[in-house]
């Protein structure tokens, strides 16, 4: 497998987004996985507007884009800032495939990292959650 790394560091600004990026070649296949961090106390509007010039640095038909991270954007209710990421995704075909909280605390489960694909470019897909205890995720012993 070759690998190329993307330089994303004109995207960033510490706590508003965090990106990085790498073009993985397999076969005549290529992918590009996106990872972003946005901190819980980052500018939310520039992080909304920011990660679309990264994608069109990236973007074309013959590329597969997964785009994953902390978005520190609740998935698990319908918001203003989930709505507003997800009308810029999916003009990119990028739809997001968790169904499950990623953060589990004692009284509270949240839904804040994410992972998007093309789900009708690629359909056999699964996700699924690993508790290793290397994330911040925990799990209560009822």
């Amino acid at each position: 497998m070759h690998c190329t790394n993307i330089n994303m560091v004109r995207y960033s600004s510490e706590n508003d987004i965090e990106i990085c990026a790498v073009k993985l070649h397999i076969l005549s296949y290529t992918i590009v996985i996106i990872t972003v961090y946005r901190s819980p106390t980052g500018n939310i509007a520039y992080f909304i507007n920011n990660p679309e010039a990264a994608l069109n640095q990236v973007y074309n038909n013959t590329v597969d884009i997964i785009l994953c991270g902390d978005f520190n954007i609740s998935y698990l209710s319908d918001n203003q800032n989930k709505q507003a990421l997800n009308s810029l995704l999916t003009s990119y075909s990028l739809y997001s495939i968790m169904d499950f909280p990623t953060r589990i605390r004692n009284n509270s489960h949240t839904m804040i990292d994410n992972i998007f694909i093309n789900k009708f470019k690629n359909e056999k897909y699964s996700v699924f959650s690993l508790i290793n205890g290397l994330s911040q995720t925990s799990v209560q012993k009822i």
